[in-house]
């Protein structure tokens, strides 16, 4: 029997990726998309602007006749700079596309989930709080988890937190985009925002295969009973190696390595 999955976010190059591993197995594939373009004939698009409450409202309604196994969420944005230069308004924008946009796929949309049914958030190694000029992506990740983990305490919906560590994909080149206002108006950390630059554009060509991670997705996705966390990639879990180390340990070997780095460029 075919099983019914929402993709959440699917214009994301590994949303994309993971759709066409979808196609290969037996389930009815839904997503949704700012944009009005169709992906897919085997895939039935719906829009959703995830700013948007009263997007939410409609979708919830022509929803309403359908069940899903399966709801995943790739939306995300990465807002990069140095805490001290940050602006509030920049904050904001990073926590209502990571976070509020989760609360609000748990709210409209989760009750959709069949009995059994899973609720998987693309969430990254970011949230292990260990990467500077990365606050607001990091302080959305690990809330986002927070608020995952928590309703999975509330409810009995199996909930599932995947985070990546870089991946191959055009997200870099966006979020580099999304953050020019910002890297452009930097007063004090000139070397460190060219090393940013630098290793976005470095990930953009040269991290985890995106085909890989979409894969390893798709696997997850198929579990019966998945584990609650999963981290994609050599680096995410090395990163994840922080969470045993003392925070003033941690921090002199960051400290460290992103001289070394930004000193070698």
């Amino acid at each position: 029997m075919s099983k019914n999955i929402l993709v959440i976010g699917s214009t994301s190059e590994l949303a994309k990726r993971t759709i066409e591993e979808l196609k290969n197995l037996d389930y009815n594939i839904y997503a949704t998309t700012r944009s009005v373009n169709p992906i897919d004939e085997k895939v039935q698009e719906f829009h959703l602007d995830v700013s948007n409450v009263e997007n939410f409202i409609l979708l919830k309604e022509k929803l309403r006749n359908l069940e899903f196994d399966t709801i995943i969420n790739f939306t995300g944005i990465a807002v990069a700079g140095a805490v001290v230069e940050l602006e509030e308004i920049e904050l904001r924008k990073q926590l209502d596309i990571n976070l509020f946009a989760l609360l609000r796929i748990i709210k409209y949309i989760a009750p959709n989930l069949s009995k059994n049914g899973k609720l998987i958030n693309i969430s990254s190694m970011a949230r292990y709080g260990i990467f500077p000029f990365l606050s607001p992506y990091s302080i959305s990740k690990v809330a986002s988890d927070i608020l995952l983990n928590n309703y999975a305490l509330e409810s009995n919906i199996k909930v599932v937190s995947i985070r990546p560590g870089a991946i191959a994909t055009k997200f870099w080149d966006s979020s580099i985009e999304l953050n020019k206002k910002t890297l452009n108006n930097t007063k004090n950390f000139e070397q460190e925002k060219e090393f940013l630059i630098n290793n976005a554009n470095k990930n953009s060509l040269h991290a985890m295969n995106p085909i890989k991670a979409a894969k390893k997705i798709t696997q997850i996705i198929q579990l019966k009973n998945p584990k609650s966390v999963y981290n994609i990639g050599k680096d995410a879990k090395i990163a994840k190696l922080s969470r045993f180390l003392p925070l003033d340990l941690t921090n002199k070997i960051v400290k460290f390595v992103l001289k070394r780095r930004i000193l070698k460029k």
